[in-house]
């Protein structure tokens, strides 16, 4: 049935209504609502009789067309953008918190208001027009992926989704200008790659000069460049980017939106020949970066000790992690295709299974991805493919095997693991170097707000370029050796935990039968235990971690989960089964459950794990 209102009936609505809001009266401008007075979604009909013009902000009050299906914080960045009334509006949000669900949304009710008629949607990488075009159907939005000029006006569709490169092309920049000749809402992906050439910027302001609206999205930071400056985007004297709605990682961490991820470094010592003269160092060390290049050189050599330990680290936690969470992937991120196929035969001796393989250069790197997100395969080995637009929820344990070490780049790889799927309580992991860039760089992640767009960060063509650089020096550098990757600490939440305190942690969670997955969790609360007592040469507290309770009772209710799910794999039983039993004995349903009630029902697990 006919959602929208057409002309002649907005004309006649407007004409009843005396140009005024029939809510609060005020004069209606361009941009106003025709809604249906017993909701459309509800069976109410599109026609003069059931309609009334209302200003934007009375027709938000109802509430009844989209607000049911949006988290609070897009909620409120919808009620932000038609209460500030900007033409140019721009949201940054930490990526897996939503922003295209949000974007489409609005863009959804902008055209059944008919404050739009079109919808212009640039993005910066050919996968993501698909991926756009995909969502958009879901909240029956028709929007054509551009390949040929017949693309861009299609009949039948709301619109179209482009790249930023082809946006920048003479034909491309004057198909869309003719296109905003009618009332256009143009939705800008990843806005900071219109600053990455100038000729894109030049051509993106053109095409879009004329459009109605222009919401622009970014998750990742960038800094101000006079060279090349981003459009419809505003600064402050200072050069500093004017947000107007920001939703950052920790605030998506605390709603329970985005993942936690654990950052874990390995040390080593690296041993090269440069014109001759032997050198060695560890990854730690404060080193020029000449000597930072040469050491990443050494430890990701495939045939070198370090990365092969890094990668047996990374298999265990993963293999562990999915007893509880059967389809948990990892990624590597590698540096050069001939490592990534090293380290994919490496990881194929660990774990029997053969890695999926993804590299720029591969025509088929997009379907080997899409392969990946949809099965069960346990690892992915990427080169130049962890940008915006590589969403796969179950990541959960990556190594980055990388030597590029701007921020820009490492945020972009982070991001990759911080989605999070509904009933699932553990932290991400990340295998790093415990070079003092990537340490850097993990600490502002997590002591920070992590999206904040006034960082200071390096484009990715720098990175790129300095790669390049890196590659040309080892015509007179030749790495030698590394020694095995050997563990140096864990970053979560701004606190560092050591070895030691890992250990001891591990070991504690082993005895009482916890999966180790928790074990930074853990090592944080050990330290206000006292005292803490020797255990196989190992410390060990004697008390279980302190934690509020409303944490307690979440990290329990994980706990309990897990060893449900270590029963039933022992036992050869369903979890569910296992979750009859404990209902059976007595215990209530975990959510109800209370933190006394989580305890007993974590050491009845634990014993029945053990004797099984």
């Amino acid at each position: 049935m006919r959602r929208r209102f057409n002309t002649r009936e907005r004309v006649a609505l407007f004409l009843a209504a005396d140009g005024r809001c029939e809510e609060c009266g005020t004069d209606l401008q361009p941009g106003w609502h025709g809604d249906h007075v017993h909701p459309h979604s509800k069976g109410g009909p599109t026609d003069v009789i059931n309609g009334q013009a209302l200003c934007p902000a009375c027709n938000l009050k109802k509430g009844n067309r989209s607000m049911s299906n949006l988290r609070e914080w897009q909620a409120q960045a919808r009620s932000a953008f038609y209460s500030m009334g900007h033409r140019d509006f721009l949201v940054a949000a930490t990526p897996g918190a939503g922003k295209t669900r949000f974007a489409l949304t609005l863009a959804r009710e902008l055209l059944d208001a008919r404050t739009a008629e079109k919808v212009v949607i640039v993005v910066p990488t050919d996968a993501l027009r698909r991926q756009w075009a995909d969502a958009g159907a879901e909240l029956g939005l028709s929007l054509m992926p551009v390949s040929v000029p017949e693309d861009y006006d299609k009949a039948g569709y709301d619109g179209c989704v482009l790249t930023y490169a082809q946006v920048a092309r003479g034909v491309g920049a004057d198909l869309v200008r003719r296109l905003t000749r009618k009332p256009t809402l143009a939705l800008l992906d990843e806005v900071h790659h219109a600053g990455e050439n100038k000729s894109w910027g030049e051509g993106l302001t053109h095409a879009l000069e004329n459009a109605v609206f222009r919401l622009a999205l970014t998750g990742t930071p960038w800094r101000r460049d006079n060279s090349s400056p981003i459009p419809f985007v505003n600064y402050t004297d200072a050069g500093k980017v004017i947000v107007d709605y920001a939703y950052e990682y920790g605030v998506a961490v605390a709603d329970g939106v985005c993942r936690r991820i654990e950052f874990h470094a390995y040390d080593g010592e690296a041993q090269w020949v440069d014109c001759g003269k032997i050198s060695r160092a560890e990854l730690g060390a404060d080193l020029k970066d000449d000597d930072v290049s040469a050491v990443l050189d050494a430890i990701l050599k495939p045939d070198h000790s370090w990365m092969p330990a890094l990668l047996e680290q990374a298999v265990r936690a993963l293999e562990e992690l999915r007893l509880e969470v059967p389809d948990a992937g990892g990624l590597v991120v590698a540096e050069r295709q001939w490592m990534a196929e090293a380290y994919a035969r490496k990881l194929k001796e660990l774990t029997g299974e053969e890695p999926i393989i993804a590299v720029s250069d591969d025509p088929d790197a997009k379907n080997n991805i899409d392969r990946f997100r949809k099965g069960k395969t346990k690892w992915l080995v990427a080169v130049r493919m962890v940008s915006e637009g590589v969403d796969i929820p179950r990541l959960a344990v990556g190594v980055y095997a990388a030597k590029v070490r701007t921020p820009l780049f490492f945020r972009q790889v982070v991001g990759r693991f911080v989605r999070i799927r509904e009933g699932e309580e553990f932290n991400a992991r990340l295998f790093i170097p415990a070079i003092p860039a990537l340490m850097a760089h993990a600490r502002e992640i997590e002591e920070e707000l992590r999206h904040q767009l006034d960082l200071e960060a390096e484009r990715y063509e720098k990175a790129q370029a300095e790669s390049r650089s890196n590659q040309q020096m080892l015509e007179f550098r030749e790495p030698l050796s590394a020694s095995p990757a050997v563990f140096d600490r864990a970053i979560l939440g701004g606190d560092e935990v050591a070895p030691a305190e890992m250990d001891a942690a591990t070991e504690w969670c082993r005895r009482n039968g916890i999966p180790t997955t928790f074990a930074t969790n853990v090592a944080r609360g050990l330290r206000e235990n006292v005292p803490p007592v020797q255990v196989t040469g190992l410390v060990v507290a004697p008390t279980p971690p302190v934690e509020p309770r409303h944490r307690r009772e979440k990290m329990l209710r994980g706990e309990v989960d897990s060893l449900a799910g270590k029963v039933a794999h022992k036992t050869g039983k369903e979890k569910r089964e296992i979750n009859a039993e404990l209902l059976r004995r007595g215990f209530p349903p975990r959510a109800k459950a209370s933190l006394e009630q989580l305890e007993q029902m974590r050491e009845f697990l634990a014993r029945w794990w053990g004797q099984s």
